[in-house]
């Protein structure tokens, strides 16, 4: 979890068959968008840690701006011993996460909205 990424990272042979699978397109830059009016089909996508699951709604899984949808999620392979996966701001949006420095350790909590 790293709240200085906006992104969710992953293995890119693993968000290449994600964006596959929800119809996304590649741009130069490496990232993906998606059509704007398809937002409500994209499914949810569950990570499991620790033994819980977490899930983040599909439509959530995009980033607005300018007119396009960015999809927010990016591919990168880090070498051994690297994270496979880092989950950024787009899932930090939907759990309230507290970081341990003391105990080592980090928990999550299903974020609540007053608005």
């Amino acid at each position: 979890v790293d709240s200085g990424t906006s992104l969710i990272v992953g293995p890119t042979n693993a968000i290449r068959s994600i964006a596959n699978k929800i119809g996304a397109s590649p741009t130069i830059t490496g990232q993906y968008t998606v059509d704007c009016e398809t937002l409500d089909s994209i499914p949810d996508i569950t990570w499991t840690i620790s033994g819980k699951e977490y899930t983040v709604a599909g439509k959530d899984l995009t980033i607005q701006s300018g007119g396009m949808c960015i999809f927010a999620m990016i591919g990168m392979d880090f070498p051994k011993p690297g994270p496979a996966w880092i989950l950024g701001d787009v899932f930090m949006r939907k759990y309230y996460t507290v970081f341990d420095y003391d105990g080592a350790r980090v928990a999550f909590a299903e974020a609540v909205s007053s608005f």
